[in-house]
């Protein structure tokens, strides 16, 4: 990933008329690589290092969850109870048809889960830079440290204990073990 923008909403109290503004991470060596996994189980992460930015599970997520493509860039906005979030990605690249190739991957990957808005009108040929600059987020992804699932397509296993952390960190993570064990014990019952 290039960047990654977080959506930072007036606090209670501020002016009404407060503008808002976005919180960007960008991917870089000093900082350390963006890195956005989708894993088979249906969980998606971005991470720096160690550090989970963003992770939940996909699975039910139509419900919940809202994704638009424009050119390179994904906006996702998720809807729980009365708490509204939404964050960018944009993907990177050495040429525009590797960056829209990272991002039309990602997208195919994302529509076994939810639709995603705006993604069959894309094309190769559009302009990423028509994006709004003080909005656009951008990702370049490092296929070294992605799994297999990851939004590049290339196979790559990520260790397990990274795995591990992020589905601990997860906050649907407990719902989604629930879930699963609900389920096992009502096949072993059948």
């Amino acid at each position: 990933m290039k960047r990654y923008a977080r959506f930072l909403p007036p606090k209670d109290g501020d002016d009404e008329g407060q503008v808002t503004s976005w919180k960007v991470f960008e991917s870089n060596e000093e900082s350390g690589p963006l890195v956005l996994t989708i894993v088979e189980s249906g969980h998606f992460f971005i991470s720096r290092g160690q550090t989970v930015l963003e992770g939940f599970s996909l699975i039910d997520s139509h419900k919940w969850l809202k994704i638009v493509r424009r050119a390179d860039c994904l906006l996702l906005q998720a809807q729980a109870k009365s708490e509204c979030r939404m964050f960018r990605v944009q993907f990177g690249g050495s040429c525009r048809e590797e960056v829209q190739e990272r991002c039309s991957s990602c997208v195919h990957k994302l529509r076994q889960f939810l639709p995603v808005q705006g993604a069959e009108e894309q094309s190769p040929s559009q302009d990423s830079q028509a994006m709004d600059t003080e909005h656009a987020v951008s990702e370049h992804t490092h296929p070294e440290k992605i799994c297999s699932t990851a939004c590049t397509g290339k196979k790559q296993t990520s260790p397990l204990g990274t795995f591990m952390r992020l589905c601990l960190m997860d906050q649907h993570f407990p719902a989604f073990v629930e879930d699963v064990e609900k389920e096992l014990h009502r096949l072993a019952k059948e």
